[in-house]
This record gives C-alpha cells, structure tokens and sequence, in this order.
C-alpha cells in the first residue's frame, strides 16, 4: 500500500520521539529515586551511628540512651524511631514508637550495617538500618542489636509526584517536537513540492524546463528532469521531421497510382480501378494515422489557447479560391484552452473546416464554450447533414459518406484518433441550419481569467 512520504515520515518522528520520551522517563524516574534512596540510606547511617554512641550498658545490665539530635524521635508516630535489643531482655524503643517492636533478623557479623525495608503493624512503610555492636570487656561484654527506622511515605510521594510532573512535562515536550517535525517535514519536503509544480507548468508547456533554485541534495534530480526533456524533445523533433519527410517521400507514388486509377476507369476496366483506389485510400489512412499518432506522442499533457487558432484558420481559410460565398460565424470562449500544442490543435480543427467547407450551402458556425469544467469546440453547417449510420461511417477509415465528392475520407477519421489519443470525444451530431455538427469535448482543469 503507497503512503505520502510526509505521512511515513511524521510516523516516523512520531515513533522515534514517543522512544526517547519513554526512555526518559524511565532513566529520569530511576535516577531519581536512586537518589533519594541513597539520601535516605545516608540519613539512617548517620542516625545509627549516633544512636550507637549515645547507647550504654550499666553493670546490672540496664540500657541507658542519651538523647538523639533530631527531636523528631521523642514525638509519637513522627516516623522517626529507633530500637535496642539486648540478648535476654526486652526490646529498648525509642518514645516515638507506638506499637510492637520491630522484628529484625540479628546480623551474625558486628559492625556491618544493615539496610531493609519493612512495614509494622499500622501497615507503615519503613526503612530500617541495623547493626550489632558489643560493648565492655571480658566478661562483662554485651552484645548489641541497634536499629533505626525512617518512615518511606514521604520519599514514596516525593518518587510519586515527580513520575507525574515529569510525564506531564514530557508529554508537552512531545506535543512541540512533533509540531516543530511536522514543520520541518513540510518545509524540508516543500522543494519537492516545487519539482511537481513546475513539472505540471512544463508539461503545459513544450518549451519549458525546471529552474535550478533547488538545494543541493534536489538539483541532481532536477538536472536530469531538464535533461529528460530536452532528449523527449529532439526525439519529437526527429520524429515529426521524418513524418514530414515520409509523407513528402509517399505524395508521389500515390499521385501516380491516383493517376493510374484514373486511367483504369477511362478504360473501363472499373473493377480493377475499384480495388486500386481502395488499396490506395487504405495506404493513406494508414500513413496518415501513424503521422498522427507520432505527432501525438508524449504530447497529451500540453495546452494551447483555442480561440487565436481557431481564428487564423477560419480567416486562412475564408480567402482561398471558391470559398468567398461562405459567411463565417466564430464565437469562441477567450478561456478555452485544450490539450493539445498548438501544431496538433490547428491540424484537428483544420480538418472539421475543412470537412464543413466541403458541405456547406454558405453558412460555417463555429463556437466554443466552458461549462464549469467542460469546454467545447462546435463547428456547423448547413449542408445536406448525415444520417445516425452515416456517422459511423465518416469516422471509419478511408470512408466516405458520398463517394462521388473528391477526398480521401481521412479527415474526421484522423481528427476522431488525434481526440482520443488527446483524452477528448468528437461526437456528430445535425446542427441546428440543417446540417452537420461536429463537437469536440474535454475536461479543462482551469478555467483562465477573463
């Protein structure tokens, strides 16, 4: 499935950044408790030791604590509390300890600290630092188990609210690098937004070629675009300079067998004369839809303006011999433009005129109009018109609706391929003087302003 590489991209940016937020997070939250953690781990050491030296025993083997620094010991349930057990008697507790005594496992090795955490009875977190030391000499040598305890609730609400903050934060800090990616895809893609403009204006225009007001990492391509256009355009050139010289080259063969049929006629030999005339128009469907179909190559995608075409051939056309009897009638829309360059669209219109002058009584109409986005080209007569089957067989090659009028029967044949292959439809019809209608339909993308 083809996505818009804009889309892939934001994706992209959209993955990547969701990664390193969540690793931030993750790494921010660790290191933060990490170091409360070892804050509080600090904290009860420094609170052993000292309860360790403020702790005696007297000779009848009675425990006498001093006073701590931090009052904080002396008030009940202020989550600071400590504990003295000695081998054989009751735990000593400090006067912030409302309950049962702490049950700790006895250390084996004096003098190691400790550290675990537990919850008592009020189901209160605590962490708790713990040791053995020994005390007297000889046998009047007591051995110790000193513990001090911290309540956790503080560090775990601290840990707490600096999880949210930071996903908060991170999350705002998300939302603007994705804005500020979705930015820098858009302008870092708009370049190529500017190859499919101009690409779209050059294939309106033969002529035409991409500027070189590209960056770096786009002109190469931008180089070969231009050079792409410049071979398809000398190949266009070689392949109308050879129909041309084709067609020239074949004008005299066919004179000649034109010439021939002629004089099999003369001679009354008009079956032999039938067969070459049509074996001779066949040659000129066939030479003339391949000079047609080589014009058009690769030229679908160009437009030209149709009403100074259409003018020019109707004046060209009105001061040949003969045709000073005909009144012209152009009304052509100064909007239209059709997908043609200007060589094909004078070819196909040349031959509607031609078709018309051949027909007409005196009176040639020509309009053309733009309907939202369908424009239309009409050329009419007034001659004698065509039946329904009649069209089929104008459009027929090398056919002609009355085989006693001079031409080939090539005309709206030819003009029927050059519309298709040009994305149009020529359709005839009986015009409202009586008599033939040829219409030639497309879609125009743009109307141009008035």
């Amino acid at each position: 499935m083809r996505t818009a590489l804009n889309l892939r991209l934001f994706l992209a940016a959209v993955i990547a950044t969701a990664v390193a937020l969540v690793a931030t997070a993750v790494v921010l939250n660790f290191l933060f408790r990490l170091y409360f953690e070892d804050r509080l781990r600090d904290e009860l050491e420094t609170y052993l030791i000292q309860l360790s030296g403020n702790v005696a025993v007297t000779d009848s083997g009675e425990v006498e604590v001093g006073p701590l620094a931090d009052p904080r010991f002396n008030n009940p349930l202020s989550g600071y509390y400590w504990q003295i057990e000695v081998a054989g008697a009751d735990p000593v507790l400090s006067p912030s300890f409302w309950g049962a005594p702490m049950a700790l496992e006895r250390p084996e090795q004096p003098g190691v600290i400790r550290v675990q955490d537990i919850n008592i009875g009020t189901e209160e977190p605590l962490a708790v630092a713990h040791w053995v030391i020994l005390t007297g000499q000889d046998a009047a040598q007591r051995s110790l188990h000193l513990a001090v305890a911290l309540d956790r609730t503080d560090l775990d609400v601290s840990v707490a609210g600096f999880r949210l903050n930071s996903t908060l934060w991170l999350a705002v800090l998300g939302a603007f690098l994705l804005i500020a990616s979705a930015v820098q895809i858009r302008l870092g893609l708009r370049p190529l937004e500017k190859v499919r403009s101009e690409v779209n204006r050059v294939s309106r225009s033969p002529a035409g070629r991409l500027s070189d007001d590209y960056p770096t990492e786009v002109l190469p391509l931008v180089e070969e675009v231009n050079q792409l256009l410049d071979t398809n355009a000398a190949t266009l050139e070689r392949v109308r300079a050879g129909a041309g010289n084709l067609a020239h080259g074949l004008k005299t063969p066919l004179t000649i067998l034109h010439g021939v049929e002629r004089k099999l006629r003369k001679a009354g030999q008009d079956l032999l004369a039938d067969e070459l005339q049509t074996e001779i128009a066949s040659i000129e469907h066939i030479v003339e839809r391949e000079l047609a179909r080589h014009r058009d190559s690769g030229q679908s995608r160009q437009v030209c303006e149709v009403a100074p075409v259409v003018r020019r051939l109707s004046d060209a056309l009105s001061q040949q011999p003969g045709s000073e009897q005909i009144r012209w009638s152009v009304e052509v829309d100064e909007r239209l433009r059709a997908p043609f360059d200007e060589f094909d669209l004078t070819e196909l219109v040349g031959n509607l005129l031609d078709n018309a002058m051949k027909w007409t009584d005196g009176r040639i109409v020509v309009r053309g109009a733009l309907s939202g986005t369908v424009a239309s080209l009409t050329v009419c007569d007034d001659g004698p018109g065509l039946s329904d089957a009649g069209h089929e067989i104008v459009l027929g090659r090398g056919r002609k609706a009355d085989p006693e009028r001079s031409g080939t029967g090539l005309g709206l044949s030819i003009a029927d391929e050059m519309a298709q292959a040009h994305g149009c439809a020529l359709t005839l019809d009986r015009s409202d003087m009586g008599g033939l209608s040829v219409m030639l339909a497309w879609e125009q993308a743009e109307a141009a302003p008035r």
